[in-house]
């Protein structure tokens, strides 16, 4: 697990093959954090990011941003692996998932 160092409720688990899993809130405080252990990942030549969103309780818009960055940023694009009904009909509503892979 990736510590916050920022006081949120956001926890990353690094995994292999791409993968960062989620737990908690991603938002305006907890985005960088988000941002950054991508960053690595890509640093690290990871062709295609995985965001495993299952135990992700709460996304805001800072996040949402995060999740396109890591579209445009990794080669073969991010995908958002089991988002919630709630982040599910955010995606929708904002097109979203038209422009992200949500799976």
């Amino acid at each position: 697990m990736i510590p916050s160092t920022d006081g949120s409720n956001l926890r990353i688990y690094p995994g292999s093959d791409g993968v960062l899993s989620l737990s908690g809130e991603l938002d305006v405080a907890s985005a960088p954090q988000l941002r950054t252990a991508a960053g690595h990942k890509l640093a690290n030549g990871t062709q295609r990011l995985i965001l495993d969103l299952t135990d992700l309780s709460f996304c805001d818009s800072t996040g949402l941003t995060v999740f396109v960055w890591a579209e445009k940023a990794f080669p073969a694009g991010a995908v958002l692996h089991r988002p919630n009904p709630q982040l599910r009909k955010i995606l929708h509503r904002t097109q979203l998932e038209q422009t992200l892979v949500v799976d």
